[in-house]
């Protein structure tokens, strides 16, 4: 006997929930439709038009009905219903724009050259007292700012900017003795840096990036019995979406060192710098892979992000002077350009919980690299000839990571 349509469509809509992807539904809606329509004209003498067109309509339904509950096993898994219509037969998420503010912690690392900038005479030794890795930035806070939707034919895009700023690390240290030396025979050569009084190194930088993609998105739904991360606690339906990116990204990285020189502790001796300037303009092509996994009122989302850009350097360093001698310019002020090529990565791995129905609660942990880039304190050249401080120092690397907090909306 031929069973009826409706218990075809209660079948197929428990098929729904314990097959999650696409191709496996399809195959087996034909090979019932082809079992159904075969019964019919098996079962059937006359076959009139009204009952085909009936018949049409009803299979129709199944399309759309086919993430509705219709069984005991969907009222357990109940559906994302579907915003956007395409060749993807998406079901799910249950939204198709996302704006994100993150406020970010970043701590950065210092892996400059470690040369000595400052020594200490001790019972008639040099001493090294301070490195350029002396200077050790602080937890230094940021922004991160997306907006993004998804489009026809399983695209979308997405443009994004993220900004660290107050990177900041400084080390002082003083004498009563006049024993602090600055190295070199640019130490040598400038009044008062062979027995200053205060030596204080400080080491400033920001970073600005900028990008644009756009992305592949496949969403497949999941019931609980196909995941057992927090299968148990309610959160059901499971919504998973991977993403491919590809797109263009900016990254700015704007520094300055100082090395600042107290030459005697008298009333109207102030401090002198060798001061240098650096800016690293990243420009490239970037390519990624994004995974969120939605439940009822949690989510979890991460991604892998690399980009390989051409690099333009530039620094600049002011004149240096003495106090003791302020109208003698021991070194010229000095400009320089380079280029090169250099690497971004970018990975990021957030938890958040549903607010209500269209915001969400972020936090999440980072780690950004950059290499290519000119660092301010490898600039520092304690050399004293003519081409002192003319080679642009490249090739450097900046680590940094931290975690975010923040809102993002779906809709």
């Amino acid at each position: 006997m031929v069973e009826s349509i409706e218990g075809v469509i209660a079948k197929i809509s428990s098929l729904g929930c314990t097959m999650p992807y696409g191709l496996f539904k399809n195959l087996i809606l034909g090979l019932v439709c082809v079992s159904v329509f075969g019964g019919v004209n098996i079962g059937s003498l006359a076959w009139s038009k009204e009952t085909v067109d009936d018949a049409i309509f009803r299979i129709k339904k199944v399309g759309v009905a086919i993430w509705e509950p219709g069984s005991e096993m969907q009222e357990e898994c109940i559906p994302l219903h579907p915003v956007i219509q395409n060749f993807c037969k998406p079901c799910c998420p249950d939204w198709s724009h996302y704006g994100i503010v993150d406020f970010m912690f970043l701590q950065r690392d210092n892996a400059t050259s470690g040369a000595v900038i400052t020594e200490e005479i001790v019972a008639g030794q040099q001493v090294p007292v301070f490195t350029t890795r002396s200077m050790q930035a602080a937890t230094a806070p940021g922004v991160r700012l997306f907006y993004g939707e998804l489009g026809p034919d399983c695209m979308g895009w997405e443009v994004g900017y993220l900004g660290v700023y107050g990177m900041f690390g400084a080390v002082d240290r003083s004498s009563l003795t006049d024993s602090l030396v600055i190295p070199g025979d640019l130490g040598g050569n400038t009044p008062g840096w062979t027995s200053a009084d205060e030596v204080r190194p400080t080491y400033a930088s920001s970073l600005n990036t900028v990008e644009a993609n756009i992305f592949t998105y496949r969403c497949c739904p999941e019931c609980s019995s196909d995941t057992l991360l927090w299968s148990h606690l309610g959160n059901k339906p499971v919504c998973h979406c991977s993403n491919w990116l590809f797109g263009f990204r900016w990254a700015g990285l704007e520094e300055q060192a100082d090395l600042n020189v107290l030459c005697c502790r008298v009333t109207n001796d102030v401090f002198t710098s060798y001061s240098v300037r650096t800016s690293s303009q990243m420009l490239g092509p970037q390519v990624g892979f994004r995974g969120r996994r939605q439940w009822k009122n949690w989510a979890v989302e991460g991604w892998a992000k690399a980009m390989l850009a051409g690099t333009l350097l530039s620094s600049s360093a002011d004149p240096i002077v003495s106090s003791l001698a302020p109208t003698t310019i021991i070194r010229p002020a000095r400009r320089l350009t380079d280029a090169g090529v250099g690497f971004l990565g970018d990975l990021n791995y957030t938890v958040t919980r549903r607010l209500n129905d269209t915001w969400w609660l972020r936090l999440g942990y980072n780690m950004i690299w950059l290499t290519g880039v000119a660092l301010a304190p490898d600039q520092w050249d304690f050399t004293n000839t003519a081409a002192s401080g003319t080679t642009l120092v490249g090739g450097g690397g900046v680590f940094l990571h931290g975690a975010n907090l923040g809102l993002e909306a779906r809709w």
